[in-house]
């Protein structure tokens, strides 16, 4: 189920904190890459065809070949694309938190339809991007096409290297790489670490079992290297930690 913030169309840009130009939320969305480099008037128009969606923990998005009219910005929570094979195994393919966009590489391809599934990790505020009105403002704007392609290339060459990395890598080595990149405070040799997100969720992002998550861990308390408290983490020795990423 999608529900909007506006109780109708007639009022949805006023009151829509994404249409105001002094609020935290419009200031978000005009800073991201796909937006910066509209001219104003653009921006602004495009986001009167723009509406909030409100997700609660648990509701589903969009599911797997849907047709996709829109794209994506998160402004709160956290979101997950996910796959689910034949045997009914769940497949994390990424998890957004806010800030990140998503979907809007289907605008430019010939089948519109949603490849993967997405449901909310927590209760999440979202921008709803009408597809073809974005798409109107690239046709005529060279300067932002190019910094699309600019951008686009960057990710592309940091989807490479994640890719490289969890071929590359074995179970601990991809587990040790994952909570180094979510370290939340350093004491000399010591770290603390938080994870964000369900451990189910975190194994199936590192293409591991969940059970062989847990081994992991379990493995690296019993040698003394870390601690556990729920989904915070105290590393007792990076220098142990790391010769396995």
């Amino acid at each position: 189920m999608i529900r909007n913030h506006s109780v109708s169309e007639d009022f949805r840009v006023l009151d829509s904190p994404f249409m105001h130009s002094g609020s935290p939320e419009y200031a978000s969305v005009r800073q991201h890459y796909l937006f910066s480099a509209l001219q104003q008037d653009d921006f602004d128009n495009l986001m009167q065809r723009a509406s909030p969606v409100t997700l609660e923990k648990g509701e589903v998005l969009f599911h797997r070949g849907d047709k996709a009219r829109y794209f994506y910005f998160v402004d709160s929570g956290q979101l997950e694309l996910n796959l689910v094979a034949p045997t009914g195994q769940k497949k994390v393919l990424e998890v957004l938190g806010p800030d990140r966009t998503f979907a809007e590489a289907i605008a430019f391809m010939r089948e519109h339809k949603y490849p993967v599934t997405c449901e909310a990790l927590s209760d999440s505020v979202l921008l709803q991007i009408p597809n073809d009105a974005y798409i109107e403002l690239l046709s005529s704007n060279s300067e932002a096409c190019m910094r699309l392609l600019s951008d686009i290339c960057r990710h592309l060459h940091a989807r490479v290297r994640e890719i490289e990395r969890l071929t590359v890598q074995n179970a601990r080595g991809r587990l040790v790489s994952y909570l180094l990149e979510h370290i939340v405070e350093t004491n000399d040799n010591e770290a603390t670490i938080r994870l964000e997100l369900p451990r189910h969720v975190i194994a199936s992002r590192l293409s591991i079992m969940p059970e062989t998550l847990s081994r992991l861990l379990r493995n690296m308390v019993d040698e003394g290297i870390l601690t556990i408290e729920d989904r915070v983490l105290f590393v007792h020795s990076l220098s142990r930690l790391r010769p396995y990423d």
